[in-house]
């Protein structure tokens, strides 16, 4: 299998410190981020100012499988797994929030057991939720 990597952004001002506080947790739930110039799983001890930082996954994404999102169904790679356990460690199928605003600035938080089987049974919320009155832009 190949293997990919995918860079984190993490910007001074608005995410690097909830984006670190997640890389962190998430790698000792087994994720996969690493220094991509050293290619060390990141440590608070290596995670140095300026330094690449990027998820690593082994996949050649030339396998795909039909799964049930939701409420529909979509083409995943087959080893689906190992990729999201790579970026959110082994607890990725479960529900996290960053707050009422959802906003890059807070790292994500667990919730409950109950919070996750409620927002699992109820589906995402909808993507194009707005206010807009009348016929969307593009329509």
């Amino acid at each position: 299998a190949g293997g990919f990597f995918f860079p984190r952004l993490n910007i001074g001002s608005y995410n690097h410190k909830s984006h670190t506080e997640e890389m962190l947790r998430y790698n000792t739930e087994g994720a996969n981020y690493r220094r991509l110039d050293t290619d060390e799983l990141l440590t608070e001890e290596n995670n140095l100012k300026g330094k690449p930082i990027g998820t690593v996954f082994n996949s050649a994404l030339d396998c795909m499988v039909l799964k049930q999102f939701y409420f529909t169904m979509i083409y995943v790679p087959c080893d689906y797994d190992e990729i999201l356990t790579a970026f959110y460690g082994r607890n990725w199928s479960h529900v996290e929030s960053r707050g009422e605003e959802g906003k890059g600035n807070t790292a994500a938080m667990k919730v409950s057991a109950e919070e996750d089987l409620q927002s699992l049974r109820n589906g995402p919320k909808p993507l194009c939720a707005s206010s807009i009155e009348g016929p969307l832009p593009w329509e």
